[in-house]
């Protein structure tokens, strides 16, 4: 059996994030503490499969399933993309890290290879936006 995904926080979202999940017993590492920051993302796609366990990148790139879709799926990257368009009450900074606290057990339990889009009201499979 598999071990539990690990949650690897993208550079475009706030390190601290992965330092918080661990806080709350979830395992998460930054793109930075991982030795991989600076990667463009074909880069960082080859690299997360040598973490030699399953693992979800958690981004605020929406775009990047669009961009990406054969290299996502050759190295069977599984990604959980933070919705941008967020509420008034909340600061981008804010935004981000509540959303991505409210459904880290969620996108842990995404199958592998998918691409799913989360906001503070839901989450449901990634497509482009207007789909």
């Amino acid at each position: 059996m598999l071990p539990p995904p690990e949650l690897v926080i993208d550079e475009c979202l706030d390190k601290r994030l992965a330092h918080e999940l661990r806080l709350r017993g979830r395992l998460a590492q930054s793109v930075s503490a991982l030795g991989l920051r600076g990667l463009d993302d074909p880069a960082l796609f080859q690299e997360l499969p040598k973490l030699g366990h399953p693992y979800v990148i958690v981004t605020a790139d929406t775009a990047m399933p669009r961009d990406w879709p054969s290299e996502i799926e050759a190295a069977g990257t599984t990604v959980a993309v933070i919705d941008s368009r967020r509420s008034d009450e909340f600061l981008e900074s804010q935004w981000y890290h509540d959303v991505v606290h409210r459904w880290a057990h969620v996108m842990r339990a995404q199958p592998q290879g998918s691409a799913h889009r989360y906001s503070a009201r839901g989450h449901r499979p990634w497509r482009p936006k207007g789909h």
